[in-house]
């Protein structure tokens, strides 16, 4: 979350992250990881609206789903590192600094966005670009 987003294994091409609802990509089912990533990804853009709106923040809930990434099954069980977990553990600080910051809400989610492309670079870099649609653009 994503870790944002999505799972891979080293068995997919990179294309094949991109677009979740296409069944022939993992024709023996999703993982838990993989499930949890695409439910993010979904938050993470509501999250992006309220922003926008003003009218929310990164919530506790969201919250709490980046934490069962630690526990959350993937689809290759390799990636479950040590560099994985730290990924996760920043993840998840960068949210709750976020979510404390109430005054300059688009920067931290902007960090939120940027720190999930940082671990997908390592683990899973074909939602990157889809990831990157997440940021808050203001204009200038």
């Amino acid at each position: 979350m994503t870790p944002f987003f999505y799972s891979c294994s080293d068995n997919e091409q990179e294309e094949a992250c991109t677009d979740p609802k296409v069944s022939a990509i993992n024709p023996n089912g999703d993982s838990e990881l993989a499930l949890l990533m695409r439910q993010m990804y979904l938050d993470a853009d509501t999250i992006k609206q309220h922003i926008l709106k003003n009218e929310g923040n990164i919530t506790d809930e969201f919250i709490a789903k980046l934490e069962q990434v630690h526990s959350a099954i993937p689809t290759d069980l390799s990636v479950k590192t040590p560099e994985f977990e730290a990924f996760n553990k920043l993840l998840i600080t960068t949210a709750i600094a976020a979510q404390e910051d109430g005054n300059d809400k688009i920067s931290g989610f902007n960090a939120l966005v940027a720190r999930c492309i940082d671990c997908h670079q390592s683990f899973c870099p074909g939602p990157i670009g889809r990831i990157k649609k997440l940021k808050i653009v203001i204009p200038i």
